[in-house]
């Protein structure tokens, strides 16, 4: 996966500090920052601006296509607009990797998104709908600042502790996937239309947009599976058993509660697991955030439609992706012979 200019705990403290920022600013200014997960991602780019100018120029040529362009021809609305929103922003990164690449001479990633990122512009998009551009880029860019400044002074204080060692996520061993790393922007597009497939025919949700994508490249990988499910689990029981009997959670809140949640769950257990095989294993080995995102996903989704329904959609989902991005590299192999 992508190589942050800081290291894995970091990140994940990046994202952690940003789910917490983005709820207590929605709390007090009553805008939102485009998803929890938006302002510590962006934060971790700020050294690298032009990414960030990337993303919410991407974000903001989504909301002109899908406002300006397609609501006048079509009826959208809902949850079908929000699903249009995601693969227009899909659709402006892949152009915009494919002219990085053969125009700019950049590998084609150095100007898209990683991981959860593919879908940020749709999220921020359907945002600067709900509350206008301005406001959105204005919130975005408030919450990114304080949370950078936060995760910078850890980082700091963090590299000139003596007890201090930079933690590193082994590298992907390329036959443990799924399916070429390189056909993941194309997974989280398919993803998203069998997503959209399955919840429009059997009224089922799939665990999130990307969901799908990341576990198919994790099918050969069935440790990694259970250890997603488990710590979904445990966030929907905790999260539904006890913190909503407690507090008064629903909509961005519940989602920001379970995505804390699941990202204590998740680091814990994958430190245990780590710890206890003497790191012969290491759940998810090679991914930073989406190692806390999935399980979130899976468990926001369990709460709204039940376990079984959501292991169904998210299966279903998961299975075709896996068959399609094999079916597209037997398909590249064979015409590049």
């Amino acid at each position: 996966m992508h190589s942050y200019l800081f290291d894995v705990e970091t990140v994940r403290v990046a994202v952690v500090v940003g789910v917490i920022i983005s709820a207590l600013f929605y709390e007090h200014v009553q805008l939102t920052t485009g998803g929890a997960i938006v302002p510590g991602y962006l934060a971790l780019f700020l050294p690298t601006p032009l990414f960030i100018v990337f993303t919410l120029a991407a974000a903001y040529l989504t909301f002109y296509i899908v406002n300006r362009v397609l609501a006048r021809r079509y009826i959208l609305y809902g949850r079908r607009k929000f699903e249009v929103e995601i693969l227009t922003g899909l659709v402006i990164i892949a152009v915009s990797t494919a002219i990085a690449h053969f125009v700019v001479r950049f590998h084609p990633l150095l100007l898209a998104l990683y991981g959860i990122g593919f879908v940020i512009p749709g999220i921020l998009a359907h945002d600067m709908f709900r509350q206008t551009p301005r406001k959105t880029v204005v919130a975005v860019l408030a919450n990114v600042a304080i949370v950078g400044l936060i995760v910078y002074i850890f980082y700091s204080l963090l590299r000139i502790a003596p007890w201090y060692v930079p933690a590193e996520v082994p590298a992907f061993a390329g036959q443990d996937l799924g399916y070429p790393l390189d056909m993941l922007l194309l997974a989280v597009i398919t993803s998203v239309l069998v997503g959209m497939l399955v919840f429009s025919k059997l009224g089922l949700r799939t665990g999130g947009f990307v969901s799908g994508a990341y576990l198919a490249l994790v099918m050969l990988r069935p440790l990694d599976l259970l250890f997603a499910a488990g710590v979904a689990v445990v966030t929907y029981v905790f999260v539904t058993g006890f913190l909503m009997k407690q507090l008064i959670l629903f909509g961005r809140r519940k989602l920001g509660m379970m995505v804390l949640t699941a990202a204590v769950f998740a680091w814990a257990g994958e430190i245990a697991i780590r710890n206890l095989t003497g790191g012969a294993y290491i759940p998810w080995s090679g991914f930073h955030v989406i190692t806390l995102m999935i399980p979130a996903l899976l468990a926001n989704d369990s709460q709204r439609q039940g376990i079984y329904r959501t292991l169904w959609g998210t299966a279903i989902t998961a299975v075709a992706v896996f068959a399609v991005m094999n079916l597209a590299d037997a398909a590249r192999v064979y015409f590049a012979a």
